[in-house]
Parts: C-alpha cells; structure tokens; sequence
C-alpha cells in the first residue's frame, strides 16, 4: 500500500484515505493545510455469509476483515484512516476527520478536527 503524508508543526500526518484531506480553519474555514489523496488507500476486506431470506430477499451477514499491515506506532506519526478502521482497530495513533463543512451542494470541503476513536 502507498499513503500519503504531510509533516506540519511536528507531526506527521498519514493519509490512508482515497479523499485528500484539507484541514480547515475553525472560524474562516480557509484551508490550513492539505494532505493528499492516498494512491494505494487501505481497504477493509468484506466478508458475507447467506444466513437466510427476510420476506423473500436474501439475508446476509456482513463482517469487515483487517487485512492491514501497517507499522507500530511511532511518535509523531498518526494515520488518518476510514471510521470503520479506527473502529475495528482502535489504535490510539489512528485518527479520522471530524466536525465536516461542506459546501452548499452538501459535498465535504474539509474538516476542522480530528477524532480517535479508542
């Protein structure tokens, strides 16, 4: 896998994701800075079982694999990854973007925070 990566005020930013992050200003929302777009981002692999039929359709049980191999946490390093990994994995240096602006047709812009999910 290839991520991408920015370092700003010390810290090292890792971008897991298929979106390019920018992180927004908490009042102007002008952009602070930006992390680009994963070229390889990680993926969760999906699992389904047929468990049965609900009124005629098939019923399946879906479970996300972590087939992730990624390093062990380093100071300074933290990885912006999916909800849904830093859900299954709780890692304390994995974060996802929080508190989303979005533009007047309701697209993602950027984010003003990052959240742990732990």
């Amino acid at each position: 896998m290839q991520f991408a990566a920015v370092l700003y005020e010390g810290c090292t930013l890792v971008n897991t994701t298929p979106h390019a992050i920018n992180v927004l200003d908490y009042r102007t929302h002008e952009v602070r800075f930006s992390i680009p777009a994963a070229p390889q981002p990680l993926r969760l692999e999906e699992r389904l079982e047929h468990v049965g039929n609900l009124a005629g359709v098939p019923l399946v049980r879906k479970s996300l694999v972590a087939n992730i191999s990624l390093p062990e946490p380093q100071e300074g390093v933290f990885y912006v990854v999916p909800l849904a990994v830093a859900q299954m994995l709780q890692r304390p240096d994995f974060v996802v973007p929080d508190d989303l602006v979005r533009d007047d047709q309701g697209r993602v812009i950027g984010c003003r925070r990052f959240a742990t999910v732990i």
